[in-house]
């Protein structure tokens, strides 16, 4: 991505930050998709999903899930009827931003099974096959899998390459999951520099970004040519957002975009955040690692990280998945009319 011409000359934020990093859309929100685009990729999980569930806007679309997940429940054995709708209403909300966006969709696997490669691998391929089914003209390819960075998670995510689906992973807060990640082949990664815990909770205030996890995981895949990429989230600020700029992608929530798009400063002093721009960190180098057949030597690696801290994140932003994907499924059970007849 190329630079912007004057450094003396005030910028605005978010166009210097496209200059240096794919930007892309963190809503099922059409019309934040389209006041704040163009974007590349639209990321979502079971939060998104339910929050935008309950916009009357949203009701039709609510009602064809429901009804489908009926129609569609004989022939996914292994799902309930929750479940399946859920998963059709994620895919259908997804398809609909599909056209204000040049990248892929992303669509998360039901976090429940992360510590179970087996139901995993099947999730993500009722998501691919919804996919073709809901909507025969769109182009798989352009669907990416969104998987709990577990140790069982990215296990999925190396079978789920071999049947062709494309895979991010997601939940990550730690070097060990972001080099297993790209061993296993996942396209992306999702490094959450705050745990997902302050986004839900107004009270809690996380005081650990972990900024350096994203420039020491691009740098990793750069250095051993993993064509995995850096897909940054979970920021609280502008500032943050600045300093990671010249990450290989951004999934930016809707304030912080305006925040962005309302914003000037000289371009010099922006290019001066930038911990990508930072000699200390350009000049690092780390030894290559493989954890993909040795699952006690990963275990091991990764609850020493930071004493654990990586650990206890994953967890709780794995279970904050849950609770969104159980709402969610309340939500399906609420609206099923078969229920009354």
């Amino acid at each position: 991505m190329g630079s912007l011409s004057d450094s003396t000359s005030p910028v605005v934020l978010l166009e210097y930050l496209r200059s240096k990093t794919q930007v892309d859309c963190d809503s099922l929100n059409i019309q934040i998709a389209t006041e704040f685009g163009p974007f590349v990729d639209c990321t979502s999980n079971q939060a998104d999903a339910y929050y935008e569930l309950l916009n009357p806007q949203r009701a039709a679309l609510l009602r064809s899930s429901v009804a489908l997940g009926r129609k569609f429940q004989s022939e996914y054995a292994n799902v309930t009827f929750e479940e399946l709708a859920m998963e059709i209403s994620m895919v259908s909300l997804s398809l609909t931003i599909a056209s204000l966006i040049t990248g892929n969709i992303l669509v998360m696997a039901n976090p429940v099974y992360s510590d179970s490669t087996i139901k995993i691998v099947e999730n993500g391929q009722r998501i691919y096959s919804l996919c073709r089914r809901i909507e025969p003209n769109f182009d798989v390819s352009r669907l990416c899998i969104k998987v709990a960075s577990t140790w069982e998670g990215l296990q999925a995510c190396r079978k789920l390459k071999l049947l062709g689906i494309k895979t991010l992973a997601t939940t990550l807060f730690t070097i060990e999951q972001a080099m297993l990640a790209a061993e296993v082949g996942c396209i992306s990664i999702s490094p959450f520099v705050h745990e997902l815990r302050v986004h839900f909770d107004e009270t809690y205030r996380d005081t650990d970004p972990i900024l350096a996890l994203c420039v020491d995981a691009q740098q990793y895949f750069e250095q051993y040519s993993y064509p995995t990429r850096v897909k940054a989230c979970s920021v609280i600020s502008v500032d943050e957002i600045m300093q990671l700029a010249g990450v290989a992608a951004f999934t930016i929530a809707p304030s912080l975009l305006r925040a962005l798009s309302e914003t000037k400063e000289l371009e010099k002093m922006v290019a001066e955040r930038s911990l990508f721009n930072n000699k200390i960190y350009s000049a690092q180098s780390m030894q290559r690692t493989s954890f993909m057949d040795d699952e006690e030597k990963y275990r091991e690696a990764f609850a020493n990280r930071d004493s654990g801290k990586g650990q206890v994140k994953t967890k709780q932003a794995i279970e904050l998945f849950r609770e969104f994907q159980l709402k969610a499924e309340a939500l399906m059970r609420d609206n099923d009319e078969t229920k009354h007849e």
